[in-house]
């Protein structure tokens, strides 16, 4: 017979080796849950993680194509107020130029064909050749004379030339060297 101390070591060691697999068992079932756990968790949070990024890069994009656009809407507007600094300069050079122009004598003969020039287009029934205040003092009698033609006068800031008016053709021609100066002026191109 054997030995009850011999059976209850051998139950207890067969115990002991159950219950040693079944440790083993729940802990790689533990392990393997925690690997997944762990994973899931890393995986959300990395998820998580590339949400905001993206969302900080769309941010940090849209900020960035808002500054560029607020940068080249300044550039060009400082560029469009250069332009127009420069083409102001260049106009009042031209201005000063033809004011100092209708005060030299080569100034009348120049009305003159300017008058001529505007009376070729329409017919002088009915029509008012305008002329600046200045020359209107100085050429209006001889204008009225050699173009048979009413004469009046208009600003002096319009420099010189003139501006004929035929009420009942409802045609107006404006051919001030004012006129003329800001016609050319809108030709510039940069």
């Amino acid at each position: 017979m054997i030995d009850i101390n011999k059976k209850l070591e051998k139950i207890e060691k067969n115990c002991l080796d159950i219950s040693k697999k079944e440790l083993n068992l729940i802990k790689q079932e533990n392990d393997t849950f925690i690997e997944q756990k762990l994973s899931e968790m890393v995986n959300s949070y990395k998820n998580e993680l590339d949400k905001k990024y993206e969302n900080e890069l769309d941010k940090l994009k849209r900020e960035y194509n808002r500054n560029l656009f607020d940068y080249e809407m300044n550039e060009k507007k400082q560029i469009n107020n250069l332009k127009q600094n420069l083409i102001d300069n260049i106009k009042d050079k031209i201005k000063l130029e033809f004011q100092n122009f209708v005060n030299t004598a080569e100034y009348k003969s120049y009305l003159f064909k300017n008058v001529e020039k505007v009376l070729r287009n329409i017919e002088g029934r009915g029509s008012t050749i305008f002329i600046t205040e200045n020359d209107y003092f100085k050429f209006s009698e001889e204008i009225s004379e050699t173009f048979n033609m009413k004469v009046d006068k208009i600003d002096n800031e319009n420099i010189g030339g003139c501006v004929l008016i035929n009420i009942n053709d409802k045609i107006s021609i404006d051919n001030t060297i004012k006129n003329n100066i800001e016609e050319e002026i809108k030709q510039i191109k940069f």
